[in-house]
């Protein structure tokens, strides 16, 4: 009986962490909405050229304003098609997370950025989930 109580409670255990990460019966976490209400994460979407700095950092330049995602996860095909004709901007944010994005095909073209965006006064910042070109390269 001891060992029955101990795999049920693991098992509503499990049931209860993976409602909490977004792994449902919808698919996965890619199809879960960003979290509502005062402690939300700001996940967003921002239009703007991409720029390779010093030391591989990287840049999105004369980006436009943030908007908030309908979705957290990569970007889909609507939503890059909408960003294809939003314009640039006069903003700057720092890009984190990059390496995993394999952003030199990137490089210098207008591209969609979707993620976690962090304020703070040392500048802003986005750690990126999903990077996707919708335009030409960006003007020098």
């Amino acid at each position: 009986m001891r060992v029955i109580g101990v795999v049920v409670s693991v098992c509503l255990l499990c049931a209860s962490l993976s409602a909490q990460v977004g792994l449902t019966d919808r698919g996965g976490p890619e199809n879960v909405a960003p979290p509502q209400g005062p402690d939300a994460l700001p996940i967003v979407d921002v239009v703007g050229c991409l720029v390779e700095g010093p030391n591989r950092t990287w840049t999105l330049a004369n980006a436009a304003q943030p908007t908030r995602a309908s979705r957290s996860g990569f970007s889909r095909p609507e939503e890059v098609k909408a960003a294809e004709g939003r314009g640039l901007g006069s903003q700057q944010f720092r890009l984190i997370g990059m390496t995993e994005m394999n952003p030199g095909p990137h490089r210098d073209r207008k591209v969609l950025v979707k993620g976690l965006i962090i304020k703070d006064a040392g500048g802003d910042r986005i750690n990126v989930t999903s990077l996707t070109t919708v335009g030409e390269r960006c003007g020098k």
